[in-house]
């Protein structure tokens, strides 16, 4: 069970999140993100200040203050950066978002997404002194939804999903809280709400405050290529080599495959495929509207370096990823017609290479046989299953799954459902299902939804974040990913511009 301390920080810190996400007013808003990254702090500090990981910080206080006070420094001078030059912001968010960094304490390793909390931290900061000395209240644009003659209103729902999107954020933070006081791992569940939930929560705020211009859509969309061609370089040269930089495991799982998978700086090569994915899908999402053939040309070869590297990757998921946001690509370009005709020549070539490899001569009736072609995964999603069943209404508890199956089910190497329907039905029960399920729709609605084909940033940004759904269905990670805060916030501003530009505009005090 949780401690006293474990409980009253995790709900100070998603609690002051929450009234982030939907507080109108700026300065109480910066307040509660203070207060929610230094819960977050608090949390991590007080769950592995005792362990023997920090033993030579504890043994040594005046550098454990040096080190400390050299971050803080670090982070007052690049939110000066950003104060002075506001657009860095957002582009070293699409830089960074994913990447972690390897950090040895105590002689463990730990993969970390630090240049992302400086970056989150540093944007806090130079946000909320702007906000402060600007006044507390912040109104937007805001329009109504159009309706036609006969009073029907098609934008309703949609208008209702971006009102109600930050709110379904924040019960969720509320709810992961409160599912901590009983969860049958705290620990990881403070761990995941310290490291992911509310940091990622508080990034959605920045992100949601950033004025996306054109050109500025075009610099991250020029960064993350970048960033994903250099990724995708190292992987290839790796598999060239035939040598990995992180993962032993991952050297030792090859020493016995017929084939060989990259992970790039990754730790998991699906990791590394969901980047590449996405990635991919971006591009595509510009390549469908650009009519310059040397930018055209130019994108293609980009995307075709990005698929070699991600075929390299051997991610059966990272492939049904960018097949899914592919089709949202052409269906939103040229129309349901054609996305279905290439979703139905996929299938084909789905079946050829099942028939081709062997893979489609497994039997499908063997359970053991199907678990060995899903590399185990059958048994991890009917072990979640019955864990869900076993506590339908409230779930094991926030962060639960491992603890709870290893318990309960039985002992295995990876405890993961690498499902994230499965994985929260198990954790959250009947009530986590239903705010999942509203959260799915709700974005889908903001991203998707209404007059797309003259935007192709919000195509390439609904096209991304269904990419990414599809890939946690196969290795869950969805809301500890902030690939999925930042899709959101970025989908949910160009889609409030659109809506503002839309009717007669109404000043409303709300979060920008």
């Amino acid at each position: 069970m949780a401690s006293a301390g474990q409980i009253v920080g995790i709900f100070i810190a998603c609690g002051s999140a929450a009234v982030a996400l939907l507080a109108p007013n700026g300065r109480v808003r910066y307040a509660a993100i203070a207060v929610a990254l230094i819960a977050a702090v608090a949390l991590i500090a007080g769950q592995v200040w005792n362990t023997s990981r920090l033993a030579s910080l504890r043994g040594h206080p005046a550098e454990a203050i040096a080190l400390g006070l050299a971050a803080l420094a670090g982070l007052a001078v690049l939110a000066a950066v950003f104060r002075r030059v506001a657009w860095l912001f957002p582009f070293c968010v699409f830089a960074v978002v994913g990447l972690r960094v390897s950090i040895d304490v105590g002689g463990q390793s730990s993969s970390l997404l630090v240049p992302l909390y400086a970056v989150t931290a540093a944007g806090a900061i130079a946000m909320g002194v702007e906000r402060w000395g600007n006044g507390a209240w912040d109104p937007v644009v805001r329009a109504a939804p159009a309706s036609d003659a006969q009073g029907y209103d098609p934008g309703r729902w949609r208008a209702l999903a971006i009102e109600w999107l930050p709110r379904i954020l924040a019960a969720y933070l509320v709810l992961y809280a409160i599912q901590t006081t009983y969860s049958e791992d705290p620990a990881n569940a403070v761990e995941n709400a310290a490291f992911f939930l509310v940091p990622f929560a508080v990034l959605f705020v920045l992100l949601g405050e950033v004025d996306w211009s054109q050109w500025l859509l075009g610099r991250v969309l020029a960064v993350t290529a970048a960033v994903a061609l250099a990724l995708a370089a190292i992987a290839i040269v790796e598999y060239a080599r035939r040598h990995l930089i992180l993962n032993p495991d991952l050297v030792q799982e090859n020493a016995i495959h017929l084939y060989y998978r990259v992970n790039s700086l990754f730790r998991d090569p699906n990791v590394f495929g969901r980047y590449i994915a996405l990635a991919m899908v971006a591009l595509g999402g510009y390549l469908a509207w650009e009519r310059r053939p040397a930018w055209a040309w130019a994108t293609a070869t980009v995307t075709g370096v990005l698929l070699t590297a991600l075929a390299f990757s051997f991610s059966l998921t990272s492939f049904a990823a960018l097949i899914a946001g592919l089709v949202i690509v052409v269906w939103k370009r040229f129309g349901l017609r054609w996305a279905a005709t290439s979703l139905g020549a996929m299938a084909v070539a789905g079946v050829i290479f099942l028939a081709v490899s062997g893979t489609g001569t497994a039997d499908l009736s063997n359970q053991k046989d199907v678990n060995q072609v899903a590399s185990g995964r059958v048994s991890l999603v009917s072990g979640g299953l019955r864990l869900a069943r076993a506590h339908a209404f409230w779930g094991w508890g926030s962060g639960s799954f491992g603890a709870a199956f290893s318990r309960h089910i039985q002992r295995a190497k990876t405890t993961a459902s690498h499902s994230e329907p499965i994985t929260v039905a198990a954790e959250q029960g009947l009530i986590g299902i239903l705010l999942y399920a509203a959260l799915i729709v709700a974005s889908l609605l903001v991203l998707l939804g209404g007059p797309m084909r003259a935007s192709p940033a919000r195509v390439a940004v609904g096209a991304c974040y269904v990419a990414l759904i599809v890939h946690s269905l196969g290795y869950a990670d969805f809301a500890t990913d902030p690939a999925s805060w930042v899709l959101l916030a970025l989908g949910l501003a160009l889609a409030r511009a659109q809506l503002a530009g839309a009717g007669a505009p109404a000043r409303v005090p709300a979060p920008a």
